[in-house]
């Protein structure tokens, strides 16, 4: 079998959330790049346009549609306008995510459950809505963005560190059910990576030696560095695996 047939996405239509900016750009403009179709969904419309006219530039077809994926009726209608525009999805990766850094005394009922609805809610939403069109398909790919985080812990985010350690659940869960399905349900765990969610940690000097010490690549990854993995867990090279995690923290979690 060739390595086209392995990695190459032509003719795949998928779906990027949180595809404005950091890794759920990078992501989207590699899955283009490997062949896809791609849809950006995020709430800023200006910042979506920005990555899928990138796409476009590169010789590639794009397409932004602006949605608040903590919003049902929003993810519906995404999906709508998708598969009568291109009538089909195959590949979801649920990248949307905040990050916020709080003491458990100090996180407001507010805070938490905007934590939980975006990081962990507006990945279930998503599922749910193109999930009956892959089971009609007969196929499809989910790819869930979870951390580090969601494996190990930190004292300044329970809630982040507990919604993606729902993520990871919610994978297994998922790809679990639709397995009979021929639907593979897997997901990618990143550390830190050089993006504007990691810019409190960089700016905080201590933290920043921390984080040079406990990596052992000695460095942040680049947002670049986990387009391969997410290529991998969208093309025909993972039909066989589902229900996993893989970790991309250039070693951070290993001790």
């Amino acid at each position: 079998m060739s390595k086209q047939f392995f990695f190459g996405l032509s003719e795949k239509i998928a779906i990027v959330t949180g595809g404005s900016k950091g890794l759920g750009r990078a992501m989207a403009v590699g899955l283009a790049d490997a062949g896809a179709t791609v849809v950006v969904i995020s709430r800023t419309k200006s910042l979506i346009e920005d990555t899928a006219n990138e796409i476009i530039d590169r010789g590639h077809c794009a397409l932004a549609i602006p949605a608040d994926v903590k919003k049902p009726e929003d993810i519906e209608n995404a999906v709508k306008i998708i598969l009568e525009k291109f009538g089909r999805v195959d590949v979801l990766i649920n990248n949307a995510g905040i990050a916020p850094m709080n003491r458990t005394t100090d996180i407001s009922i507010k805070e938490w459950d905007d934590v939980l609805d975006t990081n962990v809610k507006s990945y279930f939403l998503s599922a749910k809505a193109v999930g009956p069109h892959m089971i009609r398909q007969g196929e499809g790919k989910i790819i869930n963005i979870s951390s580090a985080l969601g494996k190990m812990a930190s004292n300044m985010a329970v809630h982040y560190c507990t919604s993606k350690a729902g993520v990871i659940q919610m994978t297994r869960a998922l790809a679990l059910e639709w397995a009979r399905f021929n639907i593979n349900v897997n997901c990618i765990a990143p550390g830190f990576f050089n993006t504007d969610m990691t810019a409190m940690q960089q700016q905080d000097e201590a933290h920043s030696r921390f984080l040079q010490a406990k990596i052992p690549f000695k460095r942040l990854g680049q947002p670049e560095e986990i387009v391969g993995t997410a290529i991998f867990l969208a093309s025909s090279a993972s039909r066989y695996i589902t229900g996993e995690t893989i970790v991309v923290d250039g070693g951070y979690s290993i001790w």
